[in-house]
């Protein structure tokens, strides 16, 4: 019996050109070595990360690693946020891949997140 790949999620900042060619690279990699190569969600400025990734949506995310598979109502009771406003954050996270869901209910595909970006002072 074959044991379960761990699914894992890296999160990146990188211009479109970065993200193109680190696409390239991983897709070739993979295909080389023919094994699982893990999952990447990239965005192309800080801005639009937190615009996506919010403490609010972070903290759900945590509590949803920690609970496995439940309904919106019992995250939304678990985090004690009202339950539009998490339902509205969740289907965030599901269009970026973060979250996913299925008939029971909505879950954290991922053993693994990783996020990854740099800061760097531009010359004066």
């Amino acid at each position: 019996m074959q044991a379960k790949t761990k699914r894992t999620l890296e999160i990146k900042i990188l211009t479109e050109e970065q993200a193109m060619q680190a696409s390239a690279a991983r897709f070739l990699d993979a295909w080389g070595k023919g094994e699982y190569a893990g999952e990447y969600l990239t965005f192309t400025s800080p801005g639009m990360f937190f615009d996506v990734i919010n403490s609010r949506r972070w903290d759900l995310v945590v509590k949803l690693q920690k609970l496995g598979k439940t309904s919106i109502r019992e995250l939304a009771r678990q985090v004690q946020r009202d339950v539009r406003r998490v339902h509205d954050d969740i289907k965030i996270l599901i269009e970026h891949g973060i979250v996913e869901q299925d008939v029971g209910g909505v879950y954290v595909p991922f053993d693994a997140i990783h996020a990854d970006f740099t800061l760097v002072a531009e010359a004066a």
